[in-house]
């Protein structure tokens, strides 16, 4: 299994961020590879569940995903999910007030499957498309929180 722990300066108040990137039904807009969700249930508290699909290399690999944790901590917030199937990961994000703003990190475990990793001979290779994955996803979320107006990032 590996791991990637990536952080993000995010200039907007942690309540909205917060409460937009755990609805699952604005992930694909922001998270690399990650398709809308079908079968959801729930709105990303504990205990939501969702299939979705997860594209790398040009595999569409099915995957499910459950949110085994939300919370706040003091003045912060704090997400854990899980995902199944094609690829195996226990993502846990925390959200702290800084400054005007909020300061997301990840800390993510993951393994991929043997014909994703066969594709590629070289695993480090594998482990940089990821890594390169999860920052460019801490950049969208960040880009779409900064540039939106109240009202899209709350609708439905």
């Amino acid at each position: 299994m590996w791991n990637i722990k990536k952080s993000v300066y995010i200039d907007r108040p942690i309540d909205e961020v917060y409460h937009y990137a755990i609805n699952p039904s604005d992930w694909f807009q922001w998270y690399v590879g990650l398709s809308e969700p079908q079968n959801l249930v729930g709105q990303g508290e504990t205990g939501t569940t969702m299939n979705m699909k997860y594209t790398m290399l040009g595999m569409h690999l099915p995957i499910e995903v459950e949110v085994v944790e939300t919370g706040k901590d003091g003045n912060g917030y704090t997400w854990r999910g899980t995902v199944k199937g094609a690829i195996t990961s226990d993502q846990f994000w925390t959200y702290i007030p800084e400054r005007k703003g909020v300061e997301i990190s990840l800390d993510m475990n993951y393994e991929l499957p043997g014909k994703l990793v066969g594709k590629v001979a070289n695993k480090l290779i594998i482990q940089k498309l990821m890594n390169n994955s999860m920052e460019q996803t801490l950049n969208n979320l960040k880009a779409v929180c900064e540039t939106s107006d109240t009202y899209s990032m709350n609708a439905d």
